[in-house]
């Protein structure tokens, strides 16, 4: 009797047993359910216009010739820096350091200090103050500093100056004495063994010489490819007796390595602003060509630009922005996109249902993806309800 009882029992358990199972897993799934909506987020589809920059490293190849002298003292120099001179015209004067002792050195200092110090009471170099102030307090309240070497370079000067003006130009006057006097001293010993150095053809003179001259030169250009690049700016020349280049010709190029799929958005014998990033300056430099891509994928930008290069972006080597046209496409979120053997995709809400659209990316950034506008139904269009969650969907899921 009672064991009649005992095996009746085992069935109630075995019922509520899966009556609780069923009541839990129906609470998890309202539970997975309501979160799966509450991570949901659909995002319109809409189209953007955006303007596109490039950053990069240029490097300027110009016709140059290297201005050398034979003896290795202090130099005197007739021509200012970045001046126009024509061939046969006495750019300066080197003497001969007998003694070795380095003295070409010292000289250039002491002689870039008394053209300092002449400079401050010179009235035809009036250094803009105010604007130079204006700069540096707009750029600390936009909460970064001076970004480029000719911005901070201008307020140095300017404060330099402003600092200088200060003393009596009595005291000026006599520290210039006190460097001529020092001048004269290293040039007494070999004051009759000196070198007239005279100007080998027209063009714009200046005083340094990086010893890529000869190297990235015009000619250059013409066979330039990324590898021969590479090679050109690992092999400088010596610039033991220069004293100075002379930059002629109204043609130079701005060489820049890319990536080959950055340059995929640029379009030869088109014209583009370039940033020069050291200077602050920009211009229209037009690309003549680029160049195949190499072993590594990279490519040469080959832009070419007439006239002399500006006499403040000096500099070989250049960080530059280039600038694009804007493209339209579709904004998409890029935690909404799935990829998965170079096919990028994603889940749109199709009256309540996930359905997949492609796209085909522009390019990505700041954790969007630009989609090309595309025509056919299997891709994204505009006004489609892009599915945005970090939960697991497929393609027909009923949406809550």
């Amino acid at each position: 009797m009672s064991a009649r009882r005992g095996h009746g029992f085992v069935p109630i358990l075995q019922i509520a047993l899966i009556a609780v199972l069923a009541l839990l897993l129906t609470s998890i799934l309202s539970f997975e359910i309501s979160r799966t909506a509450a991570e949901l987020r659909r995002d319109v589809a809409g189209v953007v216009s955006v303007g596109q920059r490039v950053n990069a490293v240029g490097y300027v190849f110009r016709d140059e010739t290297v201005v050398e002298s034979v003896d290795n003292g202090p130099v005197a120099y007739t021509a200012a820096n970045g001046i126009a001179v024509v061939g046969g015209s006495d750019l300066a004067v080197v003497y001969a350091d007998g003694s070795n002792t380095g003295t070409r050195a010292r000289a250039a200092q002491i002689v870039a200090e008394i053209e300092r110090l002449q400079a401050i009471d010179d009235p035809n170099v009036l250094p803009d103050y105010y604007g130079a102030y204006e700069a540096l307090m707009g750029s600390l309240s936009a909460g970064t500093v001076l970004d480029t070497e000719a911005a901070q370079g201008t307020l140095h000067a300017a404060l330099d100056r402003y600092a200088a003006q200060s003393e009596a130009a009595s005291e000026r006057s006599a520290r210039i004495a006190a460097l001529q006097v020092e001048f004269e001293a290293l040039i007494e010993n070999d004051r009759n063994a000196t070198d007239r150095v005279k100007a080998p053809c027209d063009g714009i003179f200046y005083r340094d010489a990086d010893g890529y001259e000869a190297v990235l030169s015009v000619a250059a250009v013409q066979t330039l490819t990324p590898g021969g690049m590479r090679a050109l700016l690992a092999s400088p020349q010596s610039t033991a007796s220069a004293i100075g280049k002379i930059v002629s010709g109204d043609v130079w190029y701005l060489a820049v390595p890319l990536e080959s799929e950055a340059a995929e958005k640029l379009a030869v014998e088109k014209s583009y602003k370039i940033d020069m990033m050291r200077t602050g300056e920009s211009m229209m430099l037009m690309l003549e060509r680029i160049t195949p891509a190499d072993t590594a994928g990279e490519v040469l930008l080959i832009f070419r630009a007439q006239g002399i290069a500006p006499p403040c972006d000096l500099a070989r080597c250049e960080e530059v922005v280039i600038n694009t046209e804007a493209v339209s496409g579709i904004w998409v979120p890029m935690t909404a996109l799935r990829e998965s053997e170079g096919v990028y995709t994603v889940f749109v809400d199709d009256n309540g249902v996930a359905s997949t659209r492609r796209i085909e990316p522009l390019f990505m950034e700041n954790g969007y993806c630009l989609a090309s506008l595309q025509t056919s139904a299997e891709f994204l269009q505009e006004g489609e309800r892009i599915l945005v969650t970090a939960r697991h969907i497929y393609e027909g899921k009923a949406l809550k």
